[in-house]
């Protein structure tokens, strides 16, 4: 019996890149392979509709649609086929934005080898083929749940006390195991550090991913204090030592007693900075996810000197990405507007009203992501 072609989807309008895909493919792609391409993503999702691809390969600037919404709208007619975004070079935060959606992964055209192609492909496939295979796991065996008990020992019981601060954090896993992770670090100078994680996916690859993340940046806070070069050297451990490839978006917040600031480093995570009056400034991303590039450097963002009254808000896309009935999201402003106008109430109980909200917006449905909240506010 002969060995099953690997069908993949080409959306893409550009004919050299074409010819570029098809040679690179040609010339590493060790099995059978069928390429369709097609100009228009009209085109692409009537493709989809048909049925029997493996893999998606789609450029986010076509003639009938551009940017974030092509991936959307393919996603919403692709079914369960995973999909890899194309970028220019000139707009690669679309492809973060794009994996922030539920790609697989993003590639940058003018940085395209064989190689790279290949390996974006190889685990694409393989991660979603997992992703399945999770899904349909009965939660029903003694070791998962066992499993599910150590994970909850890895997180903090407690926030530590940190001069001029209140830190609150909890995590609502979607499954017996979660993807996310959040954690108090301290630093060798003296600072304390919050992270907050996601991991691609929830279940139990990406709780096995979180404890491997965990272990990481524990082990290199013993030795380093910059959270920058932290989250770098945590990036390549997990892109280089991981088989499964998954990605891990990932914030990494040292707060400053004297004088107050908070110095942080993002990987595809955002945070927010409220102040007293409900205005928020975005913390934004200083890099793409890690375990994508082992070579990628994640820098720090300048220091944020910080007020009294003001709250950092940090939280997963369980919380944004939270849908109701009839396909409206939960979003950012609304979880920042429910926390500016409980900022007097602790921490904890904010967190809580705000899950509260959240599962209210989403009845009769169980949860389709993990939610992880960090608050820190500014005393």
């Amino acid at each position: 019996m002969g060995i099953r072609s690997t069908r993949i989807l080409l959306v893409e309008d550009d004919p050299d890149d074409v010819w570029i895909m098809r040679g690179l493919l040609g010339d590493r792609w060790d099995t059978p392979f069928e390429l369709t391409q097609a100009e228009m993503l009209s085109v692409g999702l009537r493709h989809c509709a048909r049925g029997g691809f493996d893999l998606i390969l789609l450029d986010l600037m076509l003639p009938d649609s551009r940017g974030l919404k092509t991936f959307t709208d393919m996603a919403a007619g692709a079914g369960d086929v995973p999909i890899v975004v194309l970028t220019g070079e000139t707009n690669e935060q679309l492809g973060v934005q794009a994996v922030q959606a539920g790609a697989q992964d993003y590639l940058v055209k003018g940085q395209l080898d064989d190689h790279l192609l290949i390996r974006s492909i190889r685990f694409a496939i393989e991660r979603h083929q997992r992703r399945l295979a999770e899904s349909a796991l009965q939660i029903t065996s003694a070791e998962f749940y066992a499993a599910a008990e150590i994970q909850r020992r890895l997180f903090p019981a407690a926030p530590p006390r940190v001069d001029g601060y209140q830190i609150a954090a909890a995590l609502y896993p979607a499954a017996a195991t979660a993807g996310d992770y959040f954690d108090y670090l301290c630093l060798p100078n003296g600072q304390i550090a919050v992270a907050l994680g996601d991991v691609s996916g929830h279940g139990m690859g990406p709780a096995l991913v979180m404890a491997e993340t965990r272990a990481g940046l524990r082990a290199l806070t013993e030795t380093y204090s910059d959270v920058g070069e932290i989250l770098t050297r945590a990036n390549h451990v997990l892109a280089i030592g991981s088989a499964e490839a998954n990605f891990v978006t990932l914030m990494l917040a040292a707060l400053s007693s004297e004088p107050r600031q908070l110095t942080y480093a993002a990987a595809g995570q955002r945070g927010y900075l409220l102040d007293a009056s409900g205005k928020a400034t975005i913390l934004d991303s200083t890099s793409p996810p890690l375990g994508i590039d082992d070579q990628l450097q994640v820098p720090a963002a300048e220091p944020i000197p910080l007020e009294s009254g003001q709250i950092v808000a940090l939280f997963t896309d369980g919380v944004v990405e939270a849908e109701s009935p009839t396909g409206q999201r939960f979003g950012a402003a609304r979880a920042l507007d429910l926390i500016h106008h409980r900022r007097t109430a602790p921490g904890s109980e904010i967190i809580d009203a705000l899950h509260q909200q959240i599962t209210a917006f989403c009845p009769h449905s169980p949860p389709a992501d993990d939610i992880t909240i960090v608050l820190i506010h500014v005393l």
